[in-house]
Order: structure tokens, then C-alpha cells, then sequence
């Protein structure tokens, strides 16, 4: 009975041993608590070259993971040629989600959302259709709808209703630039004078344009007007160009010119 008794604590101290030693697979020289060897090239003594970690997983005892590497100073360290793929991951939220860069030592970091770091994100509409006898009848400091068209809209929560030309912005900061161009054929009719009134906070800012020019058809006029602004979100803006009061054309003959009459928006931030 004693001898039995001998044999089992040498059993269960052999297995204690073996618990707590390191472990190699393919290898007989672990360079951690758990070493595999891919490629079976390590040496049996001393380090392996970088050439022979090049196929190595190994966990030190600190329980960090190296692949590729045997000596990982993070808790996953991976070094090789493009060194990190993710299939089937999902669209994110730019307002919300933060984005991942690369310190110069190859550390994965965060920098704050696409917003915090006011990067542009673009929105342009354009007229599709000119505007004949555009704002006859409209009285100075009175604005007439122009009904565009979206071409392109990355602003993530800015919509467009295309029946009664109203923008819907997220909350943020915004740069926007209404570009046109007019033709004004009426005798004695050399200043056009537009205004815009741009969304701001609650309310709007107007902002005008005047341009000389020649009378009858040769009366080419155009401009762009800039803004920076901020809006809460849900403000709503229909887009529209007003009849200034410098200008001294009036009646018919002024038509707004198609597709070189644009409206472009930049949200640069929060």
C-alpha cells in the first residue's frame, strides 16, 4: 500500500510540473509560457532569428501574444507583411465612431469621430432646368424658391425634400456656397442685385451680391456668395435667391441659368 502511495505523489507531482511548465509545439526550445514553432526551424538552444519567428505564436509569460515574433510587447503584437485583415465587418457612424490610426510605432490608437476632427463632408445641388422671367414680379428684399436638383450628399443626417427645395440639417458647423449665373435682356438694366438669406442658429443672415454689366442679351451675370454657419439640429432652409435692393432690373427677361447655378455645402464640423 506505501508503494502505491509513493507512486501516486510522484504521479501527481510529475503532473504539477508539467502544469506550470512551458510548452512548445514543434519546438523543444520555448521562448514562452506557450511557444508553437510553424515552420520547425527554431534552434534548440538560444533565440530564433527573425527569419525563424517569421512562423512562431508564442505567449510570454506576462500573457502577451506574439505572432510572428517571439518577444511581443503588447498584448497582441503582430509582425509581417500586411499583418491584419477583418472580413465582414459593418458600416459605422461618422457622427459617433471614432476612427483608428497607426502611431509611427504601429500602436493602434483612437482620434475622435470625422465631426471632432472638422473633417469636410460635401453636399451639391444644382439647377436642372433654367428659370425663366426669374423673380418677375418679386419686390426688392422678397426671395423666389430655386428647385435643384442633389448630385452628391455624404452629410450623414442632412436630407433634401425635392417637392418644396428644403434642406434638413444635422447640427453642426457649415461653409456654403450658392454659385450662379443670370442673363437679364431689359432695356437699361446694367446692376443685378441678388441677396441670400443663409440659415443661422434659429433664424437666417443675409448676405448680397451685386454685378455690373452691359444691357440687353449680353447682360451675362453671375457670382458666388459664401457663408460659414452653425444650425441646430433639425433646422430646416429652402433654398432661394432674393431680389437685392441696389440693382435696378426689373420685369421680365432675367433667366437663371441651368447647371452652372449650384449650391455647395461643407459641414466642417461639430
Amino acid at each position: 500500500m506505501k508503494i502505491k502511495q509513493f507512486y501516486l505523489l510522484l504521479i501527481l507531482a510529475s503532473s504539477s510540473t508539467n502544469f506550470y511548465a512551458q510548452i512548445g509545439i514543434n519546438t523543444s526550445n520555448p521562448q514562452g509560457a506557450f511557444n508553437i514553432d510553424a515552420g520547425k526551424d527554431n534552434p534548440a538552444t538560444g533565440a530564433p532569428t527573425v527569419a525563424q519567428q517569421a512562423n512562431d505564436i508564442n505567449v510570454t509569460t506576462a500573457g502577451n501574444v506574439g505572432i510572428g515574433l517571439t518577444a511581443p510587447t503588447n498584448k497582441l503584437h503582430i509582425n509581417a507583411t500586411d499583418p491584419l485583415r477583418l472580413q465582414g465587418t459593418t458600416a459605422g457612424v461618422t457622427t459617433t465612431d471614432n476612427l483608428l490610426v497607426l502611431d509611427p510605432t504601429g500602436v493602434v490608437k483612437t482620434i475622435g469621430t470625422l465631426g471632432s476632427l472638422s473633417i469636410p463632408n460635401p453636399a451639391v445641388f444644382r439647377l436642372e432646368t433654367g428659370q425663366i422671367n426669374f423673380l418677375n414680379g418679386v419686390a426688392a428684399g422678397v426671395t423666389q424658391v430655386v428647385p435643384m436638383s442633389v448630385i452628391k450628399n455624404t452629410i450623414p443626417g442632412l436630407t433634401y425634400n425635392t417637392g418644396t427645395s428644403t434642406i434638413t440639417f444635422p447640427v453642426g458647423t457649415y461653409q456654403m456656397t450658392f454659385v450662379y449665373e443670370a442673363t437679364h435682356n431689359n432695356t437699361g438694366c446694367t446692376l443685378s442685385s441678388y441677396f441670400i438669406d443663409f440659415p443661422l442658429n434659429a433664424g437666417t443672415t443675409r448676405v448680397h451680391s451685386t454685378a455690373s454689366h452691359v444691357e440687353g442679351t449680353n447682360s451675362i451675370h453671375g457670382n458666388s456668395i459664401t457663408y460659414a454657419t452653425t444650425v441646430p439640429a433639425g433646422k430646416t432652409w429652402q433654398i432661394a435667391l432674393g431680389r437685392g435692393v441696389s440693382g435696378n432690373c426689373a420685369g421680365t427677361g432675367n433667366t437663371l441659368a441651368a447647371t452652372s447655378t449650384q449650391l455647395l455645402i461643407f459641414r466642417i464640423g461639430d
